[in-house]
């Protein structure tokens, strides 16, 4: 069986909004068996920024991952925040108290839409920490890359999605907001020093209304490439 993969969600989501994710990477050409994080939305609305009931959940996923497949590790797919989280996971330290130490058990992690560097108040502890502590492609036996949509550009007196983006960027970046990004996340917020970073024109950070999101088959051929069997 090829190794498994765990799906980290992003902020403000539910398992359920990646079984369309998880059935993609079960099916040809991938046949991975698939995992969700069970973050629930409620977790995420706290706005607990410790976020140590979001690396538990991962934690747990992953143990139950590798009990269920004989596996010894799994790739993370992380979406949005979840890039955050899987990061806090995979580092040897002690986070708040969270169990932590997870790379040994992960063969590659894929962080789609996923802020890096970010001046949000509810993240900027653990990104600090996570930067800090294990900057870039950290751990160099693992296969990192970085995804990220090039879709709407901020401005403050453009569209409405332009002028909303813009609203957003400044929160990753208050001084200059004005910049290319998948609606949520920045080019260059995104950006992991060391890691495989690519751009993909036309993504958007959440599939809604017609707009194509990270599991638009475009993007899926791009990133899905790595799950392939080739690559194990």
């Amino acid at each position: 069986m090829q190794e498994p993969v765990v799906i980290v969600g992003g902020f403000l989501s539910g398992p359920t909004d990646y079984r369309g994710w998880q059935a993609r990477l079960q099916a040809a050409p991938y046949k991975r068996k698939t995992y969700v994080a069970q973050i629930d939305r409620a977790q995420w609305a706290s706005r607990d920024d410790t976020f140590r009931p979001q690396i538990a959940a991962v934690q747990a996923v992953v143990a139950r991952a590798r009990q269920e497949t004989g596996s010894e590790k799994v790739w993370l797919v992380c979406h949005s925040a979840g890039g955050r989280i899987g990061r806090l996971w995979l580092g040897d330290k002690p986070y708040l108290g969270s169990k932590c130490g997870g790379h040994p058990f992960v063969r590659g992690i894929v962080c789609l839409g996923s802020p890096y560097s970010t001046e949000e108040p509810w993240a900027v502890r653990s990104s600090g920490f996570a930067n800090q502590n294990y900057p870039g492609a950290f751990y160099k036996e693992l296969k990192y890359v970085s995804v990220i949509g090039k879709s709407v550009f901020g401005r403050p007196n453009g569209s409405v999605t332009e002028r909303l983006a813009y609203q957003t960027y400044r929160t990753l970046n208050s001084r200059d907001a004005q910049k290319w990004g998948d609606g949520v996340i920045t080019l260059d917020s995104a950006n992991i020093p060391g890691a495989e970073n690519i751009v993909l024109d036309g993504i958007y950070h959440v599939a809604l209304l017609g707009r194509p999101g990270y599991a638009d088959s475009r993007a899926l051929n791009t990133w899905g490439k790595y799950l392939l069997p080739a690559q194990i």
